[in-house]
């Protein structure tokens, strides 16, 4: 054959291996129109408030008669109620951050400095514009492939128009969508970043994405709609970067057999972004005795599909259309925090032993736990998740992939230190990955911290791909 195509979906791979980071307790969910949550939160529940505190906060001061404030501060009092427009501009976010990589051939050393920065004006209740702009820095060096890169990028940036139960919003928006850690199967309208892999939190793993969004309220009820005009794949690091999807060093394309990839090494790499990117459907209800979603999305993967022509040793990196249809609930009992997901995808992109490139659908299912044992200063996460491809024929993929994955987290030294571990492993293939975590938080808003990335695993799998990419990080993290 002249041309051979082999083919890696990194959309199957992710969810199945990948389940390693986990986000920060949940944000609250948010019912009247006007504090809906911002583009880049979800819904999802937060730990219960104790019962001490939320009576506290509740319960006014009381005052005698002779107390009462004269009727002007009673007037000052009615007009700082009124809205007042605002103009507010500052820094989001400062990631800095020295790594070493004692096994990596391409290099020694790994570091990252990361910034974003923001303007917001809200001129009347109704109306709100927002820009914003981001800039990432990596450095990796000693080894066979040093590399600088510097990228520069918007955050979100929109205009937004509020009334009543209804939110419209066009521009740049980060949306997450999904009730599950980690991967979301429901996040279906997201752009991914993999310029660090895995190594940071989901949201820190996603970037902005032209949309029109519309989020309406129905009393406990809640309908949003997205439209992605213009596609833009999942920001990529650099080829000659440790955490590429394509290893020049070693010939290797993540998730494929290595002894089928040797001429990699010398392949050019393009993109196809063309077109939209589709649209998504969120339907979701929150209140007793369950929260629930259910999403329909028609949209292209943010995460690209690599086919390969070895006449021309060309790699083209698409983005088909996938069709999903998923549901899930949230259950608070007895002190745990119960959530599942379940979906199915069809036009699931597989190789099959010919290198030719058929389709199939896949069906994928989580089931997670979390609570907090010992008094409230520790928390825990465990998730199962299970992938499956429906499909007889023979395929270079797996078909199936079972495991599980977590953070445990907990406090001490009057909440000025937080220790961490997240981890996540394969029940029918050694996958492994674990990350402990050391912070000193008690410099806020300012987070020290020492932290370490281990991987290992078999040919196939995200752990095997970077098994020589352990890392030791120390950090600096500063959220204003």
């Amino acid at each position: 054959m002249r041309n051979l195509l082999l083919t890696l979906s990194l959309s199957l791979a992710l969810p199945g291996f990948a389940l390693a980071e986990l986000p920060p307790p949940r944000t609250p969910a948010q019912d009247a129109a006007d504090d809906l949550p911002p583009p880049r939160s979800t819904t999802r529940k937060p730990r219960a408030v104790q019962p001490e505190a939320a009576s506290a906060a509740a319960t006014p001061q009381v005052s005698s008669a002779d107390d009462l404030p004269p009727p002007t501060a009673r007037t000052r009092k009615t007009k700082a109620r009124g809205f007042q427009p605002s103009l507010k501009f500052g820094v989001d976010d400062l990631l800095l951050e020295a790594g070493a990589l004692p096994d990596a051939p391409e290099a020694d050393t790994y570091s990252t400095l990361r910034t974003s920065a923001y303007v917001l004006w809200q001129p009347s209740r109704d109306w709100e514009f927002r820009a914003g702009a981001r800039l990432d820095g990596m450095m990796q060096a000693g080894g066979a492939a040093d590399h600088d890169e510097t990228l520069a990028d918007y955050t979100d940036t929109y205009v937004r128009y509020r009334s009543g139960d209804t939110r419209l919003t066009l521009g740049a928006q980060t949306i997450i969508w999904g009730r599950a850690d980690e991967i979301p199967l429901a996040d279906r309208v997201s752009r991914a970043d993999l310029t660090r892999f895995v190594l940071d939190d989901l949201a820190d793993r996603r970037r902005a994405q032209l949309a029109a969004r519309w989020e309406q309220t129905f009393g406990d009820y809640k309908l949003d709609a997205v439209w992605l005009p213009v596609f833009r794949g999942a920001q990529l690091p650099d080829v000659a970067s440790v955490w590429s999807p394509i290893n020049r060093s070693s010939g290797q394309i993540i998730g494929i057999d290595p002894a089928l990839t040797g001429w990699v090494s010398g392949a050019r790499i393009d993109e196809d972004e063309h077109g939209s990117g589709g649209g998504a459907l969120r339907l979701t209800r929150t209140g007793e005795p369950v929260d629930f979603g259910m999403t329909l999305a028609r949209t292209r993967q943010s995460l690209p599909y690599y086919r390969v022509d070895l006449t021309n040793l060309a790699l083209t990196a698409v983005h088909p259309y996938n069709t999903f249809v998923g549901a899930d609930l949230e259950l608070v009992s007895g002190g745990l925090t119960w959530r599942t997901e379940l979906g199915y995808t069809d036009n699931v992109p597989v190789t099959r032993p010919t290198t030719a490139m058929d389709t199939t659908h896949a069906l994928d299912w989580i089931g997670a736990v979390e609570f907090f044992p010992g008094g409230g200063n520790t928390r825990v996460n465990l998730q199962l998740v299970a992938h499956a491809l429906q499909t007889d024929r023979s395929i270079l993929e797996l078909k199936e992939y079972y495991g599980a994955n977590g953070e445990i987290e907990t406090s001490f030294g009057q909440d000025r230190w937080r220790a961490g571990m997240r981890f996540s492993g394969g029940f029918n293939v050694k996958d492994i990955y674990l990350s402990p975590k050391l912070s000193y938080v008690g410099w806020e808003p300012h987070e020290l911290y020492v932290a370490a990335h281990y991987f290992d695993g078999e040919a196939r799998t995200l752990g095997g791909f970077h098994q020589d990419h352990s890392l030791i990080t120390l950090g600096l993290r500063t959220r204003f």
